[in-house]
């Protein structure tokens, strides 16, 4: 072949490459992250195990004391999560144990359903002795209930019967010094979990009111019980585990706050009903109080390589959360058994094994560069990834360290194709000129990436469809 023939055929292959290796400006998803405008305290991650404490635990049980432990480490110390959810069952009282709910006589053996939890909370404790317990009645035993069941009862709404309030005080007590009697102390209590809709799953239908009512007699009860049992813990108080944050905003808080707002500590919420400024909306009834979403995971069925479908989808979730104003964010649970949707990081084969998740590793990559009290400071967006709350977009979340020394970018590519981006950083971090990369996608876990330079004032990056990517920098030194 020719030598001209060779520059032709260059010249053709120039001609058709290059037109695909150039992004044009208007394909360019514009960050800019304003690192003088701090807005609410980041006070940490949590994470439940409810349902399937014996599923957590079942390695042990099948003597595989070794992976037992390397689940351990996967769940407490690989991730700094700040919180652990634990579930109050309706079992450790199966009938009244007196008539008097000021003196407590429950029968010990009613409480072996809690060496699960007590196993795993104990793990998460030797790990990270920071973590706080968070305790949540799912429902009271059925003999208080007025349908005598475990179950809500669905449209029927079975809710406490009267005069039920203390007891119900009394059997919340009983499990907080059980606990605090085998080494895991709890600090913080939501007395129910999603009392706002007519569910069947175990639980119980609150109105406002009655809630308020019932959330005013449990904060005097622990008062008074911690006097006389001084080495049980006084927890703090979450207001009601709402199904809809929305719901909690516009009827349900505004009503429980104006009959029992002196006993609340943390204003908390699910938020499984995306609509509109829920958080900002709970910011402002919270006054002082931190603002928790409490509970939150991706329910759809999910087909895509290790569910990188739903890890986005919870990345979406958590930059909505903080955009809004929340200060803490609880991913539903830990773990579940083997399913073909993203509701837990670990799905664990009972006594043989268990499978990491992507939900689990985009949750590792948010929560391994990030500290309590470190602040969320306000981002803006421009171009064809800036979407609305809840929508699939370019989601950049941003978080600077107290003493102003680390600033990270966590920015989510929740769509099904690849986002363009540039960032770009304003006040002392201007002039920072290099950016640590971390990057989980379809084909990555947690991989770190070359570090990217300052170009032009700021930095170019081309984000994988369903991915996260984190930005570290360093700040300048005086």
């Amino acid at each position: 072949m020719c030598r001209f023939t060779h520059y032709i055929l260059f010249a053709i292959s120039i001609t058709i490459l290059l037109p695909s290796d150039i992004t044009r400006a208007q394909d360019i998803t514009r960050i800019t992250v304003q690192t003088t405008k701090p807005r609410q305290i980041f006070e940490g991650l949590g994470v439940g195990a409810i349902f399937y404490e014996g599923h957590i635990t079942s390695l042990d049980a099948r003597n595989k004391t070794e992976r037992q432990q390397q689940l351990y480490d996967d769940m407490f110390s690989r991730i700094p999560t700040r919180f652990l959810q634990l579930m109050i069952r309706e079992i450790h009282e199966p009938q009244n144990d007196n008539d008097d709910p000021w003196t407590p006589e429950f029968d010990e053996k009613n409480f072996e359903y809690c060496q699960h939890t007590l196993q795993i909370a104990k793990a998460a404790l030797k790990r990270q002795p920071e973590i706080q317990l968070f305790a949540t009645l799912y429902t009271p035993p059925p003999w208080m209930k007025t349908n005598n069941d475990a179950s809500g009862g669905g449209e029927t709404r079975a809710t406490i019967k009267d005069g039920m309030e203390l007891e119900l005080a009394e059997y919340i007590w009983a499990f907080l010094a059980h606990m605090q009697r085998h080494g895991a102390p709890v600090q913080y209590l939501s007395i129910t979990n999603e009392p706002d809709w007519p569910h069947t799953q175990p639980g119980y239908f609150l109105s406002p009111e009655r809630h308020a009512a019932l959330f005013k007699t449990v904060a005097d009860y622990l008062d008074k019980m911690s006097k006389k049992f001084p080495e049980v813990p006084r927890v703090k108080l979450v207001t009601p585990n709402t199904l809809s944050a929305v719901g909690a905003a516009q009827d349900y808080l505004p009503r429980v706050l104006k009959g029992s707002g002196k006993s609340v500590d943390v204003v908390g919420s699910h938020d499984y009903d995306p609509r509109g400024d829920r958080w900002g909306a709970l910011r402002k009834l919270a006054g002082n109080r931190p603002v928790w979403l409490t509970e939150w995971c991706a329910r759809k069925k999910d087909p895509s390589p290790g569910m990188i479908n739903s890890a986005t989808e919870y990345g979406l979730a958590m930059h909505d959360a903080f955009r809004g104003g929340v200060n803490v964010f609880m991913a539903y649970d830990w773990a579940y058994p083997p399913r073909d949707s993203g509701e837990a990081f670990i799905h664990i084969d009972w006594g043989h094994d268990y499978k990491l998740t992507k939900p689990y590793y985009l949750f590792r990559q948010w929560a391994e560069p990030l500290t309590p009290g470190m602040r969320v400071v306000e981002v803006n967006l421009a171009g064809p990834g800036a979407t609305g709350d809840g929508q699939p977009g370019v989601k950049p979340t941003s978080f600077l360290s107290a003493d102003s020394k680390t600033l990270v970018v966590h920015i989510v590519n929740a769509q099904d194709k690849p986002a363009a981006i540039s960032l770009k950083l304003t006040g002392k971090y201007s002039t920072v000129a290099k950016a640590e990369r971390t990057r989980t996608s379809a084909q990555e876990d947690v991989v770190a990436q070359p570090a990217l330079k300052l170009t032009a004032g700021s930095f170019s990056d081309k984000l994988p469809a369903r991915s996260m990517v984190t930005y570290r920098f360093d700040g300048p030194a005086k």
